[in-house]
């Protein structure tokens, strides 16, 4: 078993985790947000939101999600100010 076949196991048991529990893993996401958004200055805010919704869309497969929604529309948990 190669390298790239581990990643895709460790890929899938996340996948798997994150399918069973998508507000916890929504609620994660929010905190790395907040930590690179604070670490950042608040200077890259909309490309940090932008990476964290689409590594929500990633963990959470479709077939989870209510029809037409995607993973970002999940609702968050209110994100503190970074300044």
């Amino acid at each position: 078993m190669g390298l790239m076949d581990e990643v895709n196991k460790l890929a899938q048991k996340a996948k798997d985790a994150a399918a069973e529990h998508p507000d916890q893993v929504r609620k994660v996401i929010d905190q790395a947000e907040d930590q690179i958004d604070k670490r950042t200055g608040g200077k890259h805010a909309s490309q940090i939101d932008s990476a964290g919704d689409k590594v929500a869309d990633f963990l959470t497969p479709e077939q989870d999600r209510p029809a037409g929604q995607h993973a970002a529309d999940v609702p968050d948990t209110p994100r503190p100010d970074p300044a």
